[in-house]
C-alpha cells in the first residue's frame, strides 16, 4: 500500500480591486475561510499556486502582497508559494521572497515518501510571444526528476498539458497565453523521468483534468473568479489525498470531486497511432491523396513568402512534374500578371510557365467577358489589373454598370469614395478576392478584403468575389487543367479561401503551415494538414 499524503491548495487569489470577472475585493475574507478549512483539514502541506494579487504598480503591489501574507500567516501546516505572472508584473522574485519569507528558486522536498517539486519557471508574460521558460528551468527540472527516489508530484503556476480552452472566459481567444509555448518539450522531460504521478497548476481560473501518458494534469479554480459562478466568487480551494488512488476535490461554489488511479512509476501508455494520413497512405489505392492527376496551388505562403522562396518548394514542383502531375498556380493576388509571377518564380530558381498561372485579376477579366462583350466598368486597383480588364474588352466609363476592385497600396479614401454613388445607383461590385491579409516576409500586409468591406458598407451592396474561395476561379482553373474535381488537389495556407473553395469545388485539399498562421475554424477541414511541402510529398502515393 502506498503511503498517504494530504495536501491543500489555493490559487489565483487576485487580491485587489474587482476587475472583469475577478472579484478581488473579496479575497481577504475568502482567505480567512480557506485558512480555517486548512487548519481543520490538517494537511501535510499547503501550496499556494500563484497570482496572489491583481497587479497595479510596484508600491500598491507590495501592499497587496503583504495583505495576502498576513492573511495566510495563521496556517498551521507548512506553506509553499509558486510565482504567478501577476506576482512578477511589477515586483521581482526577490520582492516576493522578502514579503512572503520564502525563496523563489526551484526547490523540492520529500514528505511521507512522496517527492514534491515546486517548479518556479519564468512566468513573466510577453505580449508578443506569451510565456517562455528559461533553458535553465528545464535543465533543473530534468536533473531533479532523474535523481528523485520517490514518486513525484509537480507544482507549477502554468498548466503543462496544452488543454483546449473552449469555454474559458480568459483563454478561449487567447490560447497562447494559457501556458508555455513548448509544453511538449516540458512533458517529454516529465514523462521520460518515469517518476511523476501528478501535476497540479492554477492560472486558468477553472477546474480541469487531463491525463497524458497516465499522468493526471489538474488545474484548480481561482479563489475569486466568478465567470463560472456569475455575480459571486467561486470561493474555491482544493484538497488532494494521495495513496493507492488520487482523490481531488475542489471546494466552494464551483465544486468538483474526482478519484483517479495512481499510475505506476515508469509505466507508459501505448504510443499514439501514426497520423491517419500515414495509415491510409499505407493502404494502396485508399489514401486521401491516391489518384491525384492535377494540382492547384496557392503561391503566397506556399511557394514563397514575400521575395523569399519557401524551403522545399522547388523540389516539390520538380518531383510532381516528373511524375506527370499537371500543375496550375492559383493566386488571389491581382497586383501582378502571370508573366510577372513567372519571372519572379524563375528568379527564385523555381521554373514556372506564365500560362500555368491563373491570377485573380485574369480570372476577373475572364468573368466580366461572360457578362458582356464590352462591359462598362470603373476599376479600382493596380495598373496590372486595369490593363487585364481593358484587354479583355471592358470599357472604363464615368457611369459604370460594374465597379471592379482589387487591392493597390496607392488607393486612397477619395478613390474609394468616388464609386459610392455608382454602387448606390445600382452598379455591381466585383472584387478580385476577399483576403484580409497577405503573408509578406515574417509578417502580414493588408489585402483586398479590407477594401471590399469599405465599399460594401458605404455602397450598401454585396460584392461578387471572383478569387478563392469563389466557384468562379475554381471552375476556370479546372477548365485549364481539364480534370474532374476528385482528380485535383488544392494546396493552400488559408482555410477560408484555399481550403473552403477547394472543398466546395469537390477537390481534395491540403493545408500547409508555411504561410498564414495555422487555423481551425471548427467547420472547414482539409483532406490533410501538413507542416510543409516536403511532408506533403511523403503523403502522396508512390510517384514513378
Amino acid at each position: 500500500m502506498a503511503p498517504s499524503l494530504r495536501l491543500a491548495f489555493v490559487t489565483d487569489i487576485h487580491h485587489g480591486a474587482d476587475k472583469l470577472t475577478k472579484l478581488g475585493s473579496q479575497a481577504l475574507p475568502l482567505i480567512e475561510q480557506f485558512v480555517a478549512f486548512a487548519n481543520d483539514y490538517a494537511p501535510d502541506a499547503v501550496i499556494e499556486l500563484g497570482d496572489r494579487i491583481s497587479d497595479i504598480g510596484p508600491s500598491a503591489d507590495r501592499d497587496l502582497l503583504a495583505d495576502v501574507a498576513g492573511a495566510l500567516q495563521p496556517l498551521d501546516a507548512p506553506l509553499f508559494h509558486i510565482l504567478g505572472n501577476h506576482d512578477v508584473n511589477h515586483l521581482s522574485p526577490a520582492d516576493n521572497a522578502a514579503i512572503l519569507g520564502q525563496s523563489f528558486d526551484h526547490q523540492s522536498i520529500d514528505i511521507n515518501g512522496w517527492h514534491l517539486v515546486f517548479w518556479q519557471a519564468d512566468t513573466r508574460i510577453s505580449r508578443e510571444t506569451g510565456f517562455q521558460h528559461r533553458p535553465s528551468d528545464l535543465d533543473w527540472l530534468r536533473q531533479d526528476l532523474e535523481s528523485a527516489a520517490n514518486p513525484t508530484i509537480l507544482f507549477s503556476h502554468l498548466p503543462l498539458d496544452d488543454a483546449a480552452m473552449h469555454g474559458n472566459y480568459y483563454f478561449q481567444r487567447n490560447q497562447r497565453f494559457a501556458t508555455y509555448s513548448d509544453c511538449a518539450a516540458i512533458r517529454a522531460v516529465i514523462e521520460n523521468s518515469g517518476n511523476v504521478v501528478l501535476c497540479v497548476a492554477g492560472h486558468l481560473h477553472w477546474n480541469n483534468l487531463n491525463r497524458i501518458d497516465g499522468i493526471p494534469y489538474i488545474t484548480v479554480q481561482s479563489l475569486t473568479e466568478s465567470y463560472t459562478t456569475p455575480s459571486r466568487p467561486a470561493g474555491a480551494w482544493a484538497s488532494i489525498e494521495i495513496g493507492d488512488n488520487i482523490c481531488w476535490r475542489t471546494h466552494g461554489e464551483d465544486a468538483i470531486e474526482v478519484s483517479l488511479p495512481l499510475a505506476s512509476r515508469n509505466a507508459r501508455w501505448v504510443a499514439p497511432l501514426p497520423r491517419f494520413e500515414e495509415l491510409l497512405r499505407a493502404e494502396p489505392g485508399r489514401g486521401d491523396l491516391a489518384g491525384i492527376k492535377g494540382i492547384l496551388l496557392d503561391l503566397d505562403g506556399v511557394i514563397y513568402r514575400g521575395d523569399e522562396p519557401v524551403a522545399g518548394a522547388a523540389h516539390f514542383l520538380e518531383t510532381i512534374r516528373a511524375a506527370g502531375i499537371e500543375v496550375l498556380a492559383l493566386t488571389n493576388n491581382a497586383r501582378a500578371d502571370a508573366d510577372a509571377y513567372a519571372d519572379k518564380l524563375n528568379a527564385m530558381g523555381i521554373p514556372f510557365a506564365a500560362d500555368r498561372i491563373l491570377t485573380a485579376g485574369a480570372a476577373t477579366a475572364a468573368y466580366l467577358s461572360t457578362l458582356s462583350s464590352k462591359p462598362r466598368v470603373r476599376i479600382l486597383g493596380s495598373t496590372t489589373l486595369r490593363r487585364e480588364i481593358l484587354a479583355a474588352g471592358a470599357l472604363e466609363v464615368a457611369r459604370p454598370d460594374y465597379v471592379v476592385v482589387g487591392y493597390d497600396p496607392a488607393l486612397t479614401i477619395e478613390d474609394l469614395s468616388s464609386v459610392v454613388d455608382d454602387l448606390r445607383r445600382g452598379a455591381k461590385l466585383i472584387a478580385t478576392n476577399l483576403d484580409a491579409t497577405l503573408p509578406v516576409g515574417a509578417g502580414l500586409t493588408a489585402e483586398c478584403g479590407a477594401v471590399v468591406a469599405f465599399l460594401e458598407t458605404a455602397g450598401a451592396t454585396k460584392a461578387t468575389i471572383v478569387g478563392k474561395p469563389s466557384s468562379i476561379i475554381f471552375e476556370q482553373a479546372q477548365q485549364c487543367l481539364g480534370l474532374a474535381g476528385d482528380d485535383v488537389l488544392m494546396i493552400g495556407d488559408t482555410l477560408a479561401t484555399d481550403i473552403a473553395g477547394g472543398n466546395a469545388a469537390g477537390l481534395r485539399t491540403a493545408l500547409v503551415a508555411t504561410g498564414n498562421p495555422p487555423e481551425n475554424d471548427g467547420a472547414t477541414e482539409p483532406s490533410v494538414r501538413v507542416t510543409n511541402l516536403a511532408e506533403l510529398i511523403d503523403l502522396l502515393p508512390p510517384l514513378p
